[in-house]
């Protein structure tokens, strides 16, 4: 079953890899509004989970310890922003308020879910020698 894990960890580290790539439009600006004058905690998020989610797909593609802790700490902390403190999230100038944005948080919530799900399982069916 060591393959299943394998899998896994490459679904999960591509979905990582995708979300990476979206911080690195939201710094170029490709995401619709000027990432200079977003709003400082956006940036700081940007900066903060591009740097999670290269360390999760380096890390569960090598096999590496840091790519579990990373994938876990970036799922876990994003359920906490998009729920616990969503307000605080959403709580931005007019000209970045969107308001299908609680649609789209409410689908990151699921989608680390899922992930932590598959990442659990992942964990369980692969052989302890790993």
């Amino acid at each position: 079953m060591a393959w299943v894990s394998k899998v896994i960890f490459w679904i999960v580290a591509a979905a990582y890899a995708f979300g990476a790539l979206v911080h690195i439009m939201n710094m170029l600006g490709l995401s619709g509004y000027s990432w200079l004058r977003a709003p400082f905690k956006w940036q700081v998020l940007d900066v903060t989970y591009l740097v999670l989610d290269l360390m999760v797909v380096v890390g569960l593609i090598f096999a590496w310890r840091i790519g579990l802790i990373a994938f876990f700490a970036a799922a876990m902390s994003q359920i906490v922003l998009y729920t616990v403190l969503r307000s605080w999230i959403t709580d931005v100038p007019e000209e970045f308020a969107r308001p299908p944005e609680v649609n789209s948080l409410n689908g990151l919530v699921i989608f680390h879910v899922v992930t932590i799900a598959l990442v659990l399982f992942a964990l369980w069916v692969r052989p302890a020698a790993e």
